[in-house]
């Protein structure tokens, strides 16, 4: 990890800040500290002590869970432009329920409670970011359940892989750095599984599956509508 320091000049276009007037984001920002990771680094690990909520301005954050039988399991991959590790905000005695591991280089934005609580003391107005925080959560999980009850595993996994390939698409191809075993994770399913999802998809040259990624030639013909779990043909 390296610490870059904080920017009190940046102002960013961040969802859960929108409703903020500017010299309110501009002070949740100048409270920030700025952080860089290299890929394969944990921001912080399942089971420790939360003190803090980063928001991510570069690269992909996996967040992992440890089960008891000891299988790393990934919940969500995170974009630009989203945060994690809310709940630090919240409980001062909160721990860590996954691990955030990067996925290549990644710089966030680190917001630690101690300076968001002297932020909330001195400008009120940002308590709604806590709020914003929590409604997008909600969100999230409204979303997943949503899919676990009207679409089959394999529609799920093919829905995730359309919004991987799209998140880490570079002038309309993307290689995905996970393994058929996190996609199947990604959609609550089991590799097996995952994998009849992908055969169709490596039959049309749509996807190749090589060693620890996913190669996709072209998105725009993975992310056809039309051609998206649920859609009429």
């Amino acid at each position: 990890m390296v610490f870059v320091g904080p920017d009190p000049g940046v102002v960013m276009e961040w969802e859960i800040l929108r409703n903020l007037d500017p010299p309110d984001r501009r002070s949740v920002m100048a409270s920030a500290i700025r952080r860089r990771y290299r890929g394969g680094e944990h921001l912080f690990h399942q089971g420790d002590l939360g003190d803090s909520v980063h928001l991510i301005e570069k690269g992909h954050v996996a967040i992992q869970v440890v089960n008891p039988a000891g299988t790393t399991l990934t919940l969500t991959i995170l974009t630009p432009g989203q945060f994690f590790g809310e709940q630090a905000l919240l409980d001062p005695d909160s721990r860590r329920t996954a691990a955030a591991v990067a996925i290549g280089a990644v710089e966030t934005w680190e917001l630690r409670r101690a300076a968001f609580n002297e932020l909330q003391r001195r400008h009120p107005q940002v308590t709604i970011v806590v709020t914003e925080m929590l409604a997008s959560q909600v969100r999230r999980l409204s979303e997943q359940l949503l899919d676990a009850h009207t679409l089959t595993a394999e529609e799920r996994v093919l829905k995730q892989l359309g919004r991987l390939a799209e998140s880490f698409a570079v002038d309309g191809a993307a290689t995905i750095p996970l393994t058929q075993e996190d996609l199947a994770s990604l959609a609550g399913t089991t590799r097996p599984t995952a994998n009849r999802a992908l055969q169709g998809l490596v039959d049309d040259g749509r996807v190749s599956l090589r060693r620890g990624r996913i190669e996709v030639p072209r998105v725009a013909a993975l992310t056809d509508p039309r051609r998206r779990p649920g859609a009429t043909r």
